[in-house]
């Protein structure tokens, strides 16, 4: 069989496949056409309002944690500062010591 059959009887099955498939999800749906409409649209809004949830949640996270950070590093520069001074205090003493 050629590559062209083997496509065209492919395309023909997934179509014979789609025509099944719609008509009997018409058949069997539980809903009509509103009532599915609506639960959809819930079921939507739901879903961007839990995204949104996270969204809320993970922004306050991110600026509790930078916040920290800001902190941290407040402190990491005070305390080098304060090292820093007291070598300084430290050196120039003793070179006051020794002259």
């Amino acid at each position: 069989m050629s590559k062209k059959n083997k496509w065209a009887e492919s395309l023909s099955t997934f179509a014979v496949g789609v025509g099944v498939g719609a008509a009997l999800g018409i058949l069997f749906a539980p809903w009509s056409g509103q009532d599915t409409r609506d639960a959809l649209k819930e079921s939507a809004d739901d879903l961007v309002d839990t995204v949104n949830d996270g969204l809320d949640r993970a922004t306050s996270a991110t600026r509790n944690w930078a916040r920290r950070a800001k902190d941290g590093i407040g402190e990491a520069t005070d305390q080098v500062r304060h090292a820093a001074d007291a070598g300084n205090r430290a050196f120039h003493e003793a070179k006051n010591a020794a002259s």
